[in-house]
C-alpha cells in the first residue's frame, strides 16, 4: 500500500507545482499590465497634443524639391563611375 501513498504524494506535488505556476503567471500578467498602463500614461502625458518642438520650426519659404520615386534612380540612371556600389541619388557613392 505504500505505492498508493506515493501516488497520492506525487499527485499532490504536481498539484502544488501547477498552483505555483498559475500564481506566477498571474503575478507576471499583473506586473505586465501595470507596466503597460504606466507606460501608456507616461506616453500620453509627454506626447499629448501638439509637439512643443514644432513651435520653433517654420516651413515658410522652404520649397521641397520634387523628386520622382523618392530619390531612387532607375537602373538606366545610376551613376557608373564606381562599379559595384549602388547609390540612392545620382552622382553619390
Amino acid at each position: 500500500m505504500s505505492t498508493g501513498r506515493q501516488d497520492d504524494r506525487a499527485i499532490q506535488d504536481q498539484m502544488i507545482k501547477c498552483e505555483l505556476i498559475e500564481g506566477l503567471q498571474r503575478a507576471i500578467d499583473n506586473s505586465y499590465r501595470r507596466l503597460r498602463e504606466t507606460a501608456r500614461q507616461e506616453w500620453e502625458s509627454r506626447f499629448a497634443g501638439k509637439d512643443p518642438s514644432d513651435a520653433c520650426v517654420s516651413t515658410a519659404g522652404i520649397q521641397s524639391p520634387v523628386l520622382p520615386c523618392a530619390g531612387f534612380l532607375s537602373r538606366g540612371q545610376r551613376s557608373s563611375h564606381k562599379p559595384g556600389r549602388r547609390s540612392l541619388a545620382h552622382g553619390t557613392a
